[in-house]
This record gives structure tokens, C-alpha cells and sequence, in this order.
């Protein structure tokens, strides 16, 4: 069983301005400045915001985070549809669940816990070394309900230290 490290408000990550400073909480989304300059994003949009919070390791040499996901209104059964299509046209063995591990995580299902309704994942990680460690993350993704080309308008790479404080490491997002 996990058990949260941090109560209180998030820290707030929309893609507009460098990266925080440390927090037990992030609350990533992307901000109306940026939906509104990226043409037909908001229109292809899947995630409102990504909510990750430093949660204790069933492992005490390791760290753990929780993802908390808030899904645009009708986008998530969309994007399941979508990942089902791409699993059906390609004859692959893969399931809606591992695929959607991958989209929301980058972690393969059987290395993290996943929620039966897709809105909370665990994610186990090895502590970042330093303030700096870009070998030790997590990625945050936003992803798109377009059927061709990169599936994600944003990323960022969040490392988490053994004290509990999460750290955007890097962000992006495709400008259009």
C-alpha cells in the first residue's frame, strides 16, 4: 500500500515559464495561452491536467509518484477507442491497458500500478541523485486525439528526490 507524502495545494506547471522550484505536488496543464496560439489543439485535447505528488515507495530505497489525471469531458473514452484502433491495425498482442500505461506514464503496465479507470497511476523510480539527475524521472505527457503524427503536444521530465521534492527537469511543447 502507498501512502501520500504531501497534502495542501499544488504547485502549478503550465508550459509558460521555466521550470519550478521543488514541490511535494505538481499540477501540470497547459495554459489558455498556449490551447489558444496551437491551432485545433484544443479540439484534439485529452488531458485537462496531470497532478503528480510524491507518494512513499512500497521499496524504502526507492521512490514512488502518483499520477492524478482530470480528462477533458468525452476525450478519454475517445483516446481508449484510438489506442484500441492502433492495437486492431496493427495485429499487435498489446492491450488498451499497456498501451495506455505507456501513453500516460511511459512505463510499461507490468513496472507500475494503474487505475481501473485510467485516472490514477503509481509510478516506482529510482530517488534522482541531484537536482540535475535526467537518468531518474518521470515523464509527464499531454497527449492529442489526432490519428496521424506525435500523439503528445507537451512533455515534461520530473525527477524526484529521496526527501520527497519533485523537480521539472525539462519541458517542452510542439508549437504550431
Amino acid at each position: 500500500m502507498l501512502v501520500l507524502t504531501a497534502c495542501g495545494p499544488s504547485t502549478v506547471f503550465d508550459f509558460t515559464e521555466p521550470a519550478t522550484d521543488p514541490a511535494r505536488s505538481i499540477e501540470f496543464r497547459i495554459s489558455d495561452e498556449l490551447i489558444d496560439q496551437s491551432e485545433g489543439y484544443r479540439d484534439h485535447r485529452v488531458q485537462e491536467s496531470i497532478t503528480l505528488t510524491a507518494v512513499e515507495s512500497e521499496d524504502p530505497a526507492r521512490c514512488a509518484v502518483e499520477y492524478r489525471v482530470d480528462y477533458v469531458e468525452g476525450r478519454l473514452d475517445l483516446f481508449l477507442e484510438l489506442l484500441q484502433e492502433g492495437i486492431d491495425a496493427t495485429e499487435s498482442e498489446a492491450t488498451v491497458d499497456q498501451r495506455m500505461a505507456i501513453a500516460l506514464t511511459g512505463e510499461d503496465l507490468d513496472s507500475i500500478e494503474l487505475g481501473e479507470d485510467h485516472t490514477l497511476a503509481v509510478v516506482p523510480l529510482e530517488c534522482a541523485i541531484s537536482s540535475t539527475d535526467i537518468e531518474n524521472t518521470v515523464r509527464v505527457a499531454f497527449a492529442e486525439t489526432r490519428p496521424f503524427g506525435d500523439p503528445f503536444f507537451a512533455r515534461a521530465e520530473v525527477a524526484l528526490t529521496q526527501d520527497g521534492e519533485l523537480l521539472v527537469l525539462d519541458a517542452e511543447f510542439r508549437d504550431r
